[in-house]
C-alpha cells in the first residue's frame, strides 16, 4: 500500500505544478487584457477544463488559455447543485465573519442560538418594524447585528442619518430613536457608514432589510420573529 503511495507522490506533485503554472499564465493574460480588475482568487473547477476565478468580489469562469469567459451559475447536473451559490455563500460566510464588530450595533440575547447580519435602512418601513420586535428575536435566542445601508446611497439624507446614529454616545439608542422618527445629533466621527454601503453593495444587497444567515444565506426583506426562528433552526439542522 504505501509503496503504491509513494509512486502516485510525484504525479500529484506533478499536477499541482501544473495547476500552479496555469494559474499563474492566467493571471498574467487578466493582467494584460483587464489591467484594472483585481483577481482575488483562482483555481481549477474540478475536471471541467475551466478556472474559476473571484475578480473584484464577481465570480467569474476562464477556458484554461483565457480566450473565453463565462459568468452565470454553473450547475453540477448530477448531484443538482449549483457549484456558483455554493462559491457566493461561501465568500459572504467569510466576508461577513471578517468585518469588526464594533463597527456594528448589536442587540444581544440572553441565550444566542443564532446571529443573523442584518442591512438595515433608517426610514425604511420594514426596518423599521423590525426593530419594534427586537425583544421577540432576542427571546427567542435570535442576536441582531446592524450594518447601515442608506438605500438612497452615499450623498442622501438617510446617509446622514445613518452618520449620526452610529457616532451617537449610545448607538443603540440611538437608532431606536431614529426609527421611531425622532432627530438624532451626534458629534461628528469617522462613522463606518460608507464602508458598511459598499460591502453590502458588494454581498449583493438591492433592498432593505437584508438579512444574512450565518451561512451567508441572504434573505431579503422583513420576516416575522418566529417564522425566522423556523428558518434558523432548519438551517442549523442541515449544516450539522
Amino acid at each position: 500500500m504505501l509503496k503504491r503511495l509513494y509512486l502516485w507522490l510525484p504525479m500529484l506533485a506533478w499536477v499541482g505544478l501544473a495547476q500552479a503554472s496555469e494559474i499563474n499564465d492566467i493571471k498574467e493574460k487578466l493582467a494584460v487584457i483587464m489591467p484594472d480588475v483585481k483577481v482575488e482568487s483562482i483555481q481549477p473547477l474540478d475536471n471541467t477544463g475551466m478556472y474559476e476565478a473571484v475578480i473584484n468580489g464577481e465570480i467569474i469562469y476562464f477556458s484554461k488559455d483565457a480566450r473565453y469567459v463565462f459568468q452565470g451559475d454553473v450547475i453540477e447536473l448530477e448531484k443538482r447543485q449549483n457549484v456558483t451559490e455554493l462559491k457566493r455563500l461561501e465568500l459572504r460566510k467569510q466576508i461577513l465573519a471578517s468585518v469588526d464588530e464594533a463597527d456594528m450595533i448589536i442587540y444581544e440575547p440572553k441565550k444566542t442560538e443564532h446571529t443573523l447580519t442584518v442591512f438595515t435602512d433608517i426610514d425604511c418601513g420594514y426596518c423599521r418594524k423590525l426593530h419594534q420586535q427586537m425583544a421577540e428575536y432576542n427571546a427567542l435566542g435570535i442576536r441582531i447585528r446592524y450594518m447601515a445601508f442608506p438605500r438612497t446611497g452615499i450623498d442622501s439624507a438617510s446617509y446622514d442619518e445613518a452618520v449620526n446614529v452610529w457616532c451617537a454616545k449610545d448607538r443603540k439608542q440611538a437608532l431606536t430613536d431614529a426609527k421611531s422618527g425622532k432627530t438624532v445629533k451626534s458629534e461628528s466621527c469617522n462613522a463606518p457608514v460608507k464602508a458598511q454601503y459598499e460591502l453590502g453593495r458588494r454581498l449583493g444587497v438591492t433592498g432593505t432589510p437584508a438579512l444574512f444567515l450565518e451561512s451567508g444565506e441572504l434573505l431579503p426583506g422583513y420576516v416575522p420573529p418566529k417564522r425566522l426562528k423556523e428558518i434558523l433552526d432548519h438551517q442549523a439542522s442541515a449544516d450539522s
